[in-house]
C-alpha cells in the first residue's frame, strides 16, 4: 500500500503526454523524450532528471533538485517504481493507493459505528474490523498517522503499526550484523544500515509531537530511538533512570 500516492501521481508516471504539448527546452519534455525526439520507455525520475539538468545546464545538484521539484512532475525513483509496478499488477493483486486506502478506512469506520449493539453479529463485525485494522498496521513500512475516526480502531492501528516498525528495526539490525559476519561486502552492509536508519526514522516520526494524541498520553509507554537504540519512556521518564535535580533559577536585576 501507498497511502500517499494517488491516481494523479500514477498518471504522471505511466501516461505519456503528446510531444507537441511541451517545448523541447522544458523539463516535462526532457522527462518524457530524448533530445532526438524519441520517446522514453519510462519517464525520468526526479533523481535522474536532476542529474541530467546539473550536467547540461551547469547547475549545482542542490539547484538542479530544486528546479526539478518546482518545474516538473517528476516523481522520486521509489514512488515511480511502485506506481509502474502497480499499473502492471493484475487487479485482484494490485496494492492500494491513496483513494483505495481511504475507501477501506471509511468502510471499517462505518462497520465499527454501525455495530455498536450487543448482538452476536455486532460483536463478530467489530472483531473482524479490529483484525483488519491490525493487518493494515502491519503492512505499512513507513509511518502513517492513524486515519481512523474511531478511537478504538485508532488505538489498534497505532499499536500494531508501531510494533511493526520496531520489528523492522530489529530485522535490519540482524541483517546488518549478518552482512558483516558473512563478509557479504560493503554494499550489503551499507544497504542493511540504511534500512535500519530509515526504520528508526519512521519510529521517530511515530513518536513525534505531531503523532496522534492516543500515542502521546502521559502514562502510556513510549518507545523512542536514541543513539541507534530503542528506549521506553513512561510519563516522560525511563523506568529506573535517575532523575536529575532541577537546575537553580537565577535572576539578574539592574
Amino acid at each position: 500500500m501507498a497511502p500517499s500516492l494517488d491516481y494523479a501521481a500514477e498518471a504522471r508516471a505511466t501516461v505519456r503526454p503528446p510531444r507537441r504539448m511541451f517545448h523541447p527546452a522544458t523539463l516535462e519534455y526532457r522527462r518524457w523524450y530524448r533530445t532526438d525526439g524519441s520517446a522514453r520507455t519510462q519517464p525520468l525520475t526526479r533523481e535522474a532528471l536532476a542529474l541530467r539538468l546539473a550536467a547540461t545546464d551547469e547547475l549545482s545538484m542542490k539547484e538542479a533538485r530544486a528546479r526539478v521539484a518546482r518545474r516538473s512532475h517528476a516523481l522520486p525513483a521509489a514512488d515511480q517504481a511502485w506506481l509502474v509496478d502497480r499499473r502492471h499488477t493484475p487487479l485482484e493483486r494490485r496494492p492500494l493507493n491513496q483513494a483505495e486506502f481511504r475507501m477501506l478506512v471509511n468502510a471499517l469506520d462505518a462497520i465499527w459505528e454501525a455495530s455498536g449493539g450487543s448482538s452476536h453479529m455486532d460483536g463478530v463485525n467489530r472483531r473482524i474490523a479490529l483484525r483488519a485494522v491490525a493487518v493494515l498496521g502491519n503492512l505499512l513500512d513507513e509511518y502513517v498517522a492513524s486515519p481512523f475516526q474511531s478511537a478504538a480502531l485508532g488505538d489498534i492501528f497505532n499499536e500494531y503499526h508501531l510494533a511493526h516498525l520496531c520489528r523492522t528495526i530489529e530485522n535490519s539490525r540482524q541483517a546488518e550484523s549478518a552482512s558483516c559476519v558473512l563478509l557479504a561486502g560493503p554494499k550489503a552492509w551499507f544497504a542493511a544500515k540504511s534500512a535500519r536508519m530509515r526504520a528508526e526514522h519512521q519510529v521517530g516520526l511515530a513518536k513525534s509531537p505531531a503523532a496522534s494524541a492516543t500515542m502521546r498520553l502521559s502514562e502510556r509507554p513510549v518507545v523512542a530511538v536514541i543513539g541507534g537504540r530503542l528506549h521506553m519512556f513512561v510519563g516522560g521518564r525511563r523506568p529506573g533512570a535517575l532523575v536529575a535535580p532541577p537546575a537553580p533559577t537565577y535572576a539578574t536585576f539592574g
